[in-house]
This record gives C-alpha cells, sequence and structure tokens, in this order.
C-alpha cells in the first residue's frame, strides 16, 4: 500500500541552537540562586529556559506545496502566512525564503537557515524551487 504525499513540509528548530538556548535559561536560573546576580537573572533564565524547550518541541516553520505557502510557527504558537494565491510567490536563495510580489520587489520571510534543521530546510527549498503540481 503506498503512502499518501505529505500535505506539509515542517521544519523544526536546530538542536544545537535550541540546546543553546536552554544552556543560557539554566545558566541565569543558576546564578540568580547563588545570589551573584539580580532578580533580572531568575526572570531571564525563566524566559529562556522556557523558549529553549518550546524550539525542542514545536516547528520552526512550515511549507504546503500545494498552496505553495509557507507558515512562519512564534513560539508561542502564533502563526503568519507567507505567499500562496494572490500573496506572491516564494524564492529560496543563500539561505533565506524571499516572498517575491508582484511589482517584483523582494521581502525576506521571518526565517534563517542556522536556526533551522539542515536537512528539513534543504526539503523545504528544493520544494519551493519546483514548478507547482496539481
Amino acid at each position: 500500500m503506498a503512502t499518501p504525499p505529505r500535505t506539509t513540509l515542517p521544519v523544526r528548530y536546530n538542536p544545537p541552537f535550541a540546546w543553546a538556548v536552554l544552556a543560557i535559561g539554566l545558566v541565569n536560573f543558576v546564578l540568580a540562586f547563588l545570589g551573584t546576580g539580580p532578580l533580572i537573572n531568575l526572570v531571564l533564565g525563566v524566559l529562556f529556559i522556557v523558549l529553549g524547550a518550546l524550539f525542542l518541541g514545536r516547528p520552526y516553520f512550515a511549507y504546503t506545496p500545494q498552496t505553495r505557502t509557507l507558515e512562519v510557527i512564534a513560539p508561542i504558537g502564533i502563526r503568519r502566512p507567507f505567499g500562496g494565491a494572490g500573496g506572491g510567490g516564494l524564492v529560496a536563495e543563500g539561505g533565506r525564503i524571499f516572498l517575491v510580489q508582484a511589482d517584483g520587489r523582494r521581502k525576506k520571510v521571518p526565517v534563517s537557515r542556522w536556526m533551522a534543521r539542515p536537512e528539513e530546510w534543504d526539503a523545504v527549498a528544493e520544494a519551493i524551487g519546483r514548478p507547482p503540481t496539481g
């Protein structure tokens, strides 16, 4: 039995980036309790620990080849679509993804290759370069 084609290509955060954010949070958290840092260390520690955990568990963005839409997913869950019908076309160049407007102007989509898992980024960049199907 053939598996149906995937409808979206999710891209997760790069694990070293997520672990670095988590480590920064842990260092700030420990400094706050050792008494060497002010209360801001505690606040920053908790914030970075939560962000690091979210970066490890949530997708960074998702690309839907059928609609040619890229949806950026913020760590708090807010989704922001780019491209698609009437929204312009997407182009992947040099570790960035651009939204090309109808008049030819380019706008950077707020995603970067260094924050994404390389193999998943490459799959999306390849899918963006392919002509639309269906």
